[in-house]
């Protein structure tokens, strides 16, 4: 049987099945439509590393299928609502298997074209220029900050996903959701894996963007920073604000130009809520259908995994770099 295997950037490659072995023996992925494809199934002209969807039923999606999920999206209401919809008077469980469809499509095809961190030299002079000109704030190519989508409380037993990893500090179970936005309010990456619980310094400091940063610092790029707030380490590739920064001073200057230009990430999540109000209702769906992971699918990979320089001393470098920014802005 031959099977047309999807990658997450849209890649396609056909395999064969063993005889006597068919789709349904693969692990299911919530849906009889899209199923994982374990990697002792790997072709060589496909990536490594790497968990694919297979389409083995593919049914084309009619216009009527677009709307009921972005009513979904748009409103977050129950799907029994959105199918009720005069307009489109589609059963809930029609309603669920369009939502998953077009999500995995999202997700599979559009996500890794659309959500692409600034990697090669014009896109980041780019960036780079819209912060400069919008926010005022030098060398800066993303404001990064983290987002609680509320979901319901997993099991309190269970082995994998236990209810206490989502609780977070707010008091509800979520998913803390990291984003990183341009000067323009663009989603440039997003990191959906971690539970409420875990806290944003560490989601960043496992995010692969941050390695790509590192990297880039070490091969000699010097002047280039996210902004995030005291959440967050400082390094000379994530520039945080001045705790305490007493007013009229170069400390207090740098760190009210840093809050306005960080922003950006705040009012991006806020943006993002505000759009698709499905974010601010309580995901009723399993764990795994509500992860979702662009942090490592546009940066590239040839350094990323090798070992970064132990003998970096981080934090006193980005104390050197941020010293030279507050003077910087003092005398603009």
């Amino acid at each position: 049987m031959e099977i047309t295997v999807v990658n997450a950037v849209g890649e396609t490659s056909e395999i064969n099945l063993e005889d006597g072995e068919n789709s349904d023996d693969l692990p299911v992925n919530n849906t009889a439509d899209v199923v994982t494809l374990p990697l002792s199934y790997e072709e060589n002209d496909i990536p490594p590393a790497k968990m694919f969807k297979i389409d083995v039923v593919a049914p084309p999606l009619s216009d009527e299928d677009v709307c009921v999920c972005l009513n979904f999206f748009g409103h977050g209401g129950y799907q029994t609502t959105v199918g009720e919809d005069l307009n489109l008077a589609v059963s809930q469980p029609a309603v669920s298997r369009i939502i998953t469809n077009i999500s995995n499509i999202i997700t599979v095809h559009l996500l890794h074209r659309y959500v692409r961190f600034s990697t090669t030299d014009d896109e980041i002079r780019r960036v780079k220029q819209q912060f400069l000109e919008n926010q005022n704030f030098p060398n800066a190519i993303g404001a990064i900050d983290g987002t609680h989508v509320a979901i319901f409380s997993p099991k309190v037993d269970d082995p994998i996903y236990p209810a206490v990893a989502y609780l977070n500090r707010k008091g509800y179970h979520s998913i803390n959701v990291q984003a990183i936005f341009d000067a323009n309010i663009m989603l440039l990456n997003v990191n959906a894996r971690f539970p409420g619980a875990t806290h944003d310094s560490g989601i960043w400091e496992t995010s692969c963007i941050h390695r790509h940063l590192r990297r880039k610092y070490e091969e000699g790029r010097h002047n280039t920073w996210l902004l995030g707030d005291s959440g967050y380490p400082l390094q000379p590739w994530l520039m945080t604000p001045i705790i305490d920064a007493a007013p009229n001073t170069p400390e207090g200057h740098y760190t009210t130009r840093h809050i306005h230009a960080r922003n950006v990430g705040e009012r991006g999540n806020g943006v993002w809520k505000g759009r698709f109000r499905c974010l601010k209702r309580i995901a009723r769906y399993n764990i795994p259908e509500v992860d979702i992971d662009d942090d490592d699918d546009n940066v590239e990979h040839d350094n990323l995994h090798q070992p970064v320089n132990p003998d970096v001393n981080i934090l006193a470098e980005a104390r050197i770099i941020r010293r030279r920014l507050v003077n910087q802005l003092a005398h603009n």
